[in-house]
């Protein structure tokens, strides 16, 4: 078994293509964008769309949900899935269509 799962490892940090689909958006008065989407057959609640910018260079990506452990105060995500800059690009296009 150890040895099987040594040799997959290489094969999962490959990029993979994803199916993705924003099923729901919503912009709130402060600014703030949450929306829901299911990749590859699964549903992710709760992520958020976040924008701004840094030494002059825009950015976008998505942030997932998240929760924050009692016993060290840090923040964990409860789903995460590693998306490609076209992963992000398709959901931004998503969004704005719903919104």
């Amino acid at each position: 078994m150890r040895r099987k799962n040594a040799e997959n490892s290489s094969e999962k940090t490959k990029s993979q293509d994803h199916v993705i689909k924003v099923t729901r958006a919503r912009e709130f008065e402060n600014g703030g964008l949450l929306f829901d989407m299911v990749v590859n057959g699964v549903t992710i609640y709760g992520c958020s769309w976040v924008e701004g910018e840094k030494n002059g260079k825009d950015y976008a990506f998505v942030s997932f949900p998240s929760r924050q452990s009692k016993k060290d105060n840090k923040w964990y995500n409860i789903a995460y899935v590693k998306l490609t800059d076209a992963d992000v690009k398709n959901i931004e296009e998503q969004i704005c269509s719903i919104l």
